[in-house]
């Protein structure tokens, strides 16, 4: 049992079985212990090197892209001269130094403009916080952004003050929210709970009544007809959504909201054939089984249901622009057609003529991963099929004119 097992176990002992919900919170984001702090050691749980990859590391054409996009975006806005981009779950950077590249090479009006703010939750001054500063600042210099143009900052209500003209962001963000386990017992609705096993003293689930009324009326909102579905059915509800959305959207006074994550609408999420939910364990590029091992050490994730999403937007006076695939969404922005072009560019030994060189071979094998790389992105049964949500406010026609809404 390590350390945060422990302190879990002791707060299910003094006030009985914990929501699964609050598990995760723990699980995830304890302030020292949680996983997105670095589980106690530091580690980074992102990137080849941790748990899971994002699309910023299969290539920085993935940020060129959002950069495209959001640049389109302040054109729509009228090119006012400060555009915030907010960044929520920023993680390593990645993004932020990509939509950079993208602004000071292909768009330096739009890059003068530009400020871009990164939110995330690992603690300021732990070693994984520290380390993650470090590496972009050095990786921003050598770009040659501005000074004062890039900001760290803990939490989004720390962002825009007044509220920002521009776009918040977030990438994989929303499925790592806590979610609470619903399951169908005697035809009704229960919920999991997480308790200590008195034989053995390590954590376990338990089945008890749903612990809020939100999660009785959840799945009837959005029509979900879980009464037909037979006894074991499981799901998860993000009760977190809304409000996180809504607290966003008070950061913008005018722009939009992009969020890019794995998910569905709620009628394509909760069928009756999905019998175990989407809880998904990661650990070192493996999919676990055991959600309850290790907290604090290995991902906890749960697909987003983009129909509380927009919902949420609706009661925060957002508009939907638009919601695609990701694989729509990059190609609408031109990706594989860049992909091809910097691959010329940076490989010409790739064509026919000199490909029998040793140059030539090394040109082509390099071109060929870089479309690859390409294809990955859009590959409809992979990151492909990721959802892009575009809600925007005082933007009229945005879900016409947007690049990326019309691949």
């Amino acid at each position: 049992m390590n350390e945060l097992e422990a302190i879990i176990a002791e707060e299910s002992a003094r006030d009985g079985p914990i929501t699964f919900a609050r598990f995760m919170a723990l699980a995830l984001y304890h302030p020292t212990l949680g996983y997105y702090a670095g589980g106690g050691v530091g580690r980074e749980p992102l990137g080849w090197e941790g748990d899971y990859f994002t699309s910023g590391d299969v290539h920085p054409l993935f940020g060129w892209c959002v950069g495209k996009q959001l640049a389109q975006m302040w054109e729509l806005l009228g090119r006012p001269p400060r555009f915030d981009v907010i960044e929520l779950g920023a993680g390593r950077g990645l993004l932020a130094r990509d939509v950079w590249r993208y602004a000071l090479e292909r768009a330096p009006e739009w890059a003068a403009a530009l400020r871009y703010t990164l939110a995330d939750r690992a603690p300021v001054g732990s070693p994984l916080r520290a380390a993650r500063e470090k590496r972009l600042t050095t990786e921003i210099a050598a770009l040659g952004v501005p000074t004062g143009a890039l900001a760290w900052v803990d939490e989004v209500e720390a962002c825009a003050d007044p509220p920002a003209t521009g776009c918040l962001l977030s990438n994989e963000l929303v499925d790592a929210l806590p979610v609470h386990i619903l399951t169908i017992a005697d035809g009704a609705l229960a919920e999991v709970y997480v308790t200590v096993d008195a034989a053995t003293g390590r954590l376990t689930e338990a089945r008890g009544p749903l612990s809020t009324p939100e999660l009785a009326s959840y799945l009837d909102e959005y029509r979900i007809p879980w009464s037909t579905y037979p006894d074991g059915w499981r799901c998860e509800v993000c009760l977190e959504a809304g409000p996180w959305l809504r607290s966003a959207a008070a950061r913008l006074a005018r722009g939009f909201v992009l969020t890019l994550d794995y998910g569905d609408t709620a009628r394509a999420l909760y069928t009756r054939d999905r019998r175990r939910g989407t809880l998904a364990v990661y650990t070192r590029h493996q999919l676990g089984e055991r959600p309850l091992a290790h907290p604090g050490r290995q991902d906890l994730t749960a697909h987003v249901n983009f129909s509380a999403l927009v919902r949420a937007g609706r009661l925060a006076e957002l508009r939907l622009a638009g919601l695609t695939t990701q694989e729509r969404f990059l190609r609408g922005l031109g990706l594989m057609e860049e992909a091809a072009a910097l691959g010329t560019r940076l490989y010409p030994a790739a064509a026919f003529a000199e490909r029998h060189t040793d140059r030539g071979q090394a040109d082509y094998l390099r071109y060929k991963a870089l479309l690859g790389a390409a294809a990955t992105l859009v590959n409809p049964h992979g990151l492909g099929g990721f959802r892009v949500l575009v809600q925007h406010r005082g933007v009229p026609g945005a879900g016409r004119t947007l690049l990326g809404l019309r691949g």
